[in-house]
């Protein structure tokens, strides 16, 4: 366990990392990029749906932009995260073309990328066109929040009512950490089409809380460990972050 997401997700080599899920992507994607740009590495987020503009380091993206414009704006702004891609009139930006974000990654851009929409809910379920992963991604990480944890579905689930029905459940009834799990696990879930290396993360939690939920749910854990998908617990605050696997016990 430590500080270091990548580290920690065994994903610091990695060239394009995809984000889907709910309640804390946005957060996760630029965490990432600060970590690639702390090793040195030129790196960027961008998305291919929709995501907020950031109030710095946003590069509008046109057809003529180069690799090695990219790779100079990046190292113009230091640690400070950079984000690519078209603006759009809702204080969102879009997506940049596919075969763009792949020619980047090819000429040493790493990349961190916002592949799916939750309308700033904790848990979802994906509709048949999501996630949006690029094929040339090399991994994908699944975000779920615990703060879902025994509220209903209508009031933390993007598509309540679908998200309930796929599970089972009705909208009013309350979500469970093995609702989750599925959402993790099923093939209609936020994995949805994804080949590459997968990793649950469950975030929302702050530094400390990570170990009483490690408890509470520890045989829920070992679950998903024996279905080969253990889950991260991602604690964080302003000033700092914790990952660990809950098939190991925090410190």
């Amino acid at each position: 366990m430590g500080e270091n997401m990548l580290g920690e997700l065994g994903l610091e080599n990695i060239r394009c990392i995809a984000f889907t899920g709910a309640g804390g992507k946005t957060t996760a994607v630029y965490t990432c990029v600060r970590e690639m740009r702390e090793e040195g590495l030129p790196a960027a987020a961008v998305t291919t749906t929709k995501m907020w503009k950031p109030q710095e380091g946003f590069l509008l993206w046109r057809d003529d932009l180069s690799a090695e414009e990219v790779k100079e704006w990046i190292r113009l702004h230091g640690m400070r995260p950079v984000t690519i891609g078209r603006e759009l009139p809702d204080g969102k930006i879009g997506s940049i073309p596919l075969n763009t974000l792949k020619t980047l990654v090819d000429q040493g851009v790493r990349l961190c990328v916002e592949a799916d929409g939750a309308k700033g809910k904790w848990i979802k379920i994906p509709n048949a066109r999501e996630p949006v992963v690029p094929d040339f991604s090399d991994a994908v990480i699944g975000i779920l929040n615990q703060k879902a944890l025994g509220k209903s579905f209508l009031e933390v689930a993007h598509r309540s009512e679908i998200c309930a029905e796929r599970l089972g459940k009705r909208p009013e009834d309350l979500v469970e950490m093995k609702d989750l799990c599925r959402l993790w696990l099923d093939k209609d879930g936020i994995f949805q089409n994804c080949r590459q290396i997968k990793r649950a993360v469950l975030s929302g939690l702050e530094p400390g809380m990570g170990e009483a939920l490690f408890k509470e749910y520890r045989e829920v854990f070992r679950w998903m460990r024996q279905q080969e998908m253990p889950v991260y617990i991602w604690e964080r605050n302003d000033d700092r972050q914790r990952v660990f696997r809950t098939d190991q016990e925090p410190l």
